[in-house]
């Protein structure tokens, strides 16, 4: 495709400019949708590990895992650019450019990317600089314009792009630096006063100053006139890597060598916090002030007033080799583009969560309690008892600290301010100012302390499992009864006590008198597992596989599955500040309101409402812990915490409530009869009838697969239409007058309203106008004889019309067809071959070897099943990189697919581990194939870009007998390695068979 010049790339026809206005008055009510989702940032006082994070990879849809760069234009869209293509998202799919399916792409390895507030996006690539303008007639579409020397940069390779407060983008190369103003392109490399013309960052801060990092120091300019800074002025290394501006007008610079510096109101300083590893890849400074820093293969940090928290492979993220792709999109989440794992997540969920990643001694937390300075206790089962502070610190207390014991049951902070932690065994242990006193009740030896509770009076009661009821007295129990597993105690406003029974029901105990609800009054089970009292005399009972149950004025009142409670079982209910009840379960927590609840009590056929988070929203793992007391907490603050078995899950039901509006949806493309139609809001197509067809998106990164979309064309759609994909199609639409229109849906159930919508009038066929019809009507008084020859024709003519239709819409459900057997049998490949070696991958050759076991078994024929290793392959990737070593192991498959018979199954187990499998194994001639197998890789060298690399392998050889051995693959697999550990100890080069006994 032939260039054309910048300022005719620039200019537009009348459809372009309508277009263009279009598209802006979409961008700025995008934004202001947008301005009212999630969130505006990450809360910085929460740990990294406490965002939601994903990740998306080649496997995911990316093109390849390297992301070097991200941007996100106005209308939403995600943009990546890899080596492989620049690919846009719009939270669940990918459509990659590459220059050979776009021309004017200048290369599909893209370095950098610059949205342009105009709606359309600058990429730079390793040859030259691209426009990306969207297409008049589809979102889904657009053209590329390239630049490159010839037409004024520096260089081809494109370093570094940002747009000025002016409209001028500026463009850094390895070679200087250039500005395109309304067309024209600038050289500002010499005689501006930039240090060097290798530029490697370019950053606006607040003020509209422009800063460029170069190789010798970070430049801004004054008065078209560039200022520079280097060591001298206190800057801590000339060799600027990265650039960073924050609302305050601060600058951060990130070097190749010697970490990062501040530059405020003219001061150089550096951070209060060192950091530990000083090459910086890249730097973003997020709405709350925060600086995100991409360290050169050390993960990424975050510096916040002065504190330091680093994330790397260790805490969950999946490579430490990160790029300088940072970005903060609009609903608040941080992106980071990897070398190798393709692109992460980081956003901020409804809950969060406390484990051993924020500290705590384990995750399996059964119980959590708020002590009078707003720190929580923990109890983290077998790892003992945790206490969090207000400021995150975490104390873990354990037997060192004068505990009885490790396993934690029940906790209770009582109304002095002390710690009750009840034990196994019948033990309760009482934490005050003093050393720990410790209590035991000889008649529960054999029971745990499960629940703990003070009642108004001051009394502490002890439900035990499975000694019933006691009331702890000056260091004695009392019981008051002696069987029975106590889940959970509560009191009513009368002063009641109320029991949550494990196979007793709900009980109420008062003045010395027990009463009991069951089955017999009502309740759908017997198992309960928590009981809650609320202020208006309703007592709220979480059964196990029973559902929700209220006992008010001795009546039982239920809901369970059918009636729209999410889980079967309720393991802990909390009220918070706004009439909300918060449930837990098995398989998540949810809230309903409880107006709602009373409003539906009894009533036949009636069912609530649910709102149910799981890991979209911030839990780890939706399953929470129940049975003991207290599994879930209201805090002073309004938060609730519950017990899970992956941490202690808080949320504030007041956040949560105003996180309500859902990305706008877009129509992205229309097309009538397969040709494209303008995106304008009055379309004038046909003549019909026709095929009509939209496809729509809203582009959202938070919980984007839980999004729902309906659309409506009005005159012809009764009512909304749910849509199954997105996008909607109209076969043989009729002449008329329509209006569509499309509505998204976010996961919290609010509707995008209006939507996106467009009118279209589909006019009549020719033959069918009004004015047709009078000329028929003349032609019949004048020439009887000829309406009848010209009907007889126009319905040859339509037969023949309707049968290219058919046979068109039939040759295009073929193709359909087609292409989804092949992309069937494309998926099927990629699921069950691994990408680097084309052999089966673990999971298919473990399925295969459990076949050939079964067919050994029926065949009464011996399996013969190796495991191979490469000998020394770290050295490979220590000396010759990763890269190289992938190349070996390509090579080392297929060598051993050579040797190997043509039925012989050939997998890769893991790294540079094979799983060989032989059908019709013999052991007379075992040997020598073993031999082949051996010198397929010893023969010769490997040849790779960096030399001829020799590789020896160890074979461990197992036989299955199936007159002998069980039908379990990972017995005969387990004697595999064990002869593969033998082959490697016995100097390596070598295979070992299995060593049986006689």
């Amino acid at each position: 495709m032939g260039r054309r010049p910048l300022t005719d790339m620039m200019q537009a026809g009348p459809i372009r400019r309508r277009w263009e206005w279009l598209l802006k008055a979409a961008q700025l009510v995008a934004l202001a949708s947008l301005l009212t989702l999630h969130g505006w940032a990450l809360d910085p006082h929460k740990a990294i590990t406490q965002y939601v994070q994903t990740a998306w990879n080649s496997e995911s849809g990316l093109p390849e895992n390297s992301v070097h760069s991200l941007a996100q234009t106005a209308n939403g869209y995600l943009w990546l650019g890899t080596e492989e293509g620049l690919t846009r998202f719009d939270g669940v799919r990918f459509i990659t450019f590459t220059h050979h399916n776009s021309p004017g792409l200048a290369s599909n390895y893209i370095a950098t990317l610059a949205a342009d507030r105009d709606g359309s996006l600058w990429v730079g690539t390793d040859s030259g600089l691209s426009h990306f303008q969207p297409s008049p007639t589809a979102l889904h579409g657009g053209t590329f314009t390239a630049l490159t020397t010839q037409d004024g940069l520096t260089d081809n390779s494109i370093i570094a792009l940002c747009e000025d407060s002016k409209g001028g983008l500026w463009v850094g190369t390895h070679l200087g630096l250039t500005r395109i103003v309304q067309g024209k392109v600038e050289d500002w490399t010499t005689g501006r006063g930039l240090p060097d013309a290798a530029v490697n960052a370019i950053a606006v801060d607040s003020r509209g100053t422009v800063w460029v990092g170069t190789a010798n120091g970070l430049s801004h300019l004054e008065d078209d006139h560039f200022v520079t800074l280097t060591r001298r002025d206190g800057l801590p290394d000339d060799n600027i890597t990265a650039l960073a501006a924050g609302k305050d007008g601060s600058v951060w610079a990130g070097t190749q060598s010697r970490g990062v510096a501040e530059i405020r109101e003219g001061m150089i300083s550096a951070p209060s916090h060192p950091l530990p590893w000083q090459e910086i890849a890249g730097l973003l400074v997020d709405r709350d002030g925060a600086l995100w820093i991409a360290f050169d293969r050390h993960g990424l940090g975050r510096l916040y007033g002065d504190k330091l928290e680093l994330y790397g492979v260790a805490r969950g993220l999946p490579s430490d080799l990160c790029t300088s792709a940072l970005l903060e999109d609009r609903e608040g989440s941080l992106w980071l583009g990897l070398l190798d794992a393709g692109v992460v997540q980081l956003r901020d969920g409804k809950f969060s969560v406390f484990g051993k990643s924020e500290g705590l001694s384990g995750n399996y937390i059964g119980e959590v309690v708020e002590g009078p300075d707003a720190s929580m206790w923990i109890g983290a089962d077998y790892n003992g008892l945790n206490r969090l502070y207000p400021d995150g610190r975490v104390e873990v207390l354990d037997k060192r600290n004068g505990l009885p014991d490790q396993p934690v049951y029940s906790l209770l902070v009582s109304h002095d301010g002390s710690l009750w932690v009840g034990y196994r065994r019948g033990t309760l242990a009482h934490l005050n100012s003093g050393p720990v006193e410790i209590y035991q009740d000889p008649e529960a030896a054999d029971a745990s302390l499960n629940s703990l509770f003070e009642d108004r009076d001051g009394h502490i009661w002890v439900g035990f499992n499975p000694k019933g009821l006691a009331e702890f007295d000056h260091g004695h129990f009392q019981h008051v009864t002696e069987t029975g597993i106590v889940r959970c105690i509560a009191q009513s406003g009368d002063g009641a006590l109320w029991l949550a029974t494990d196979g007793d029901g709900v009980e109420r105990y008062f003045h010395g008198e027990m009463t009991r609800y069951t089955t017999a009054n009502g309740m759908p089970s017997d198992h309960v597992m928590y009981v809650y009292a609320d202020a208006e005399g309703s007592v709220w009972a979480g059964l196990a596989a029973g559902g929700l149950s209220r006992i008010r004025d001795g009546q039982v009142v239920s809901w369970t599955a059918k009636d729209g409670i999410p889980d079967t079982t309720i393991g802990s209910i909390l009220e918070d500040n706004f009439g909300n009840l918060w449930m837990g379960g098995d398989n998540g927590i949810y809230h309903i309101a409880r107006a709602e609840l009373n409003r539906t009590a009894g009533v036949a056929g009636a069912s609530v409402h649910a709102v149910v988070y799981g890991q979209a929203d911030g839990l780890r793992i939706a399953e929470t812990l129940f049975g003991s007391m207290p599994c879930a907490w209201k805090a002073r603050d309004g938060r609730l915490w519950f017990a899970t078995i992956a941490g202690a899950a808080v949320v504030d039901p007041a956040h949560v409530a105003g996180a309500m509006t859902p990305p706008p949806a877009l129509i992205e493309r229309v097309t009538f009869n397969n040709t494209a139609l303008p995106l304008q809001r009055g379309l004038r197509i046909g003549p019909g009838p026709g095929n009509l067809m939209v496809s729509f998106t809203a582009p959202s990164f938070i919980a984007p697969d839980l999004m729902a979309f309906r659309y409506r064309l009005q005159g012809f759609d009764p009512d909304w239409v749910a849509a199954d994909a997105r996008s909607a199609r109209y076969t043989n639409l009729p002449p008329g007058h329509y209006t569509f229109s499309v509505e998204s849906k976010n996961e919290n159930g609010a509707w995008d309203d209006p939507g996106a919508s467009f009118t279209v009038d589909l006019r009549p066929p020719l033959l069918e106008t009004p004015l047709a019809y009078v000329c028929y009507g003349l032609l019949a008084l004048v020439l009887a004889w000829a309406v009848l020859a010209l009907r007889t024709r126009s319905l040859v003519k339509r037969h023949w019309e309707l049968t290219r239709v058919v046979a068109e819409r039939t040759a295009q459900l073929e193709a359909e067809k087609a292409a989804l057997e092949a992309a069937r049998h494309e998926l099927h490949i990629q699921a069950t071959h691994d990408s680097l070696t084309g052999l089966f991958n673990r999971a298919a050759i473990l399925e295969h070897l459990e076949r050939e076991v079964s067919r050994a078994v029926r065949d009464g024929e011996p399996l013969g099943v190796i495991l191979a290793d490469l000998d020394d392959f770290k050295h490979v990737n220590d000396n010759y990189g990763h890269l190289c070593g992938d190349e070996i192991l390509r090579e080392t498959a297929s060598r051993l697919r050579a040797a190997a018979r043509g039925y012989d199954l050939v997998g890769r187990y893991g790294g540079e581990e094979f799983l060989i499998i032989f059908p019709g194994w013999d052991l007379q001639v075992a040997p020598s194939r073993i031999e082949d197998l051996l010198n397929a890789i010893r023969s010769r060298n490997f040849q790779v870009a960096e030399g001829q690399v020799h590789l020896t392998c160890s074979f461990g050889v197992a036989t299955f007998r199936p007159d002998v051995d069980s039908a379990d693959v990972w017995e005969v697999l387990s004697r595999a390695d064990t002869a593969l550990y033998v082959a490697k100890n016995s100097g390596r080069n070598t295979a070992r068979f299995e060593v049986r006994p006689t």
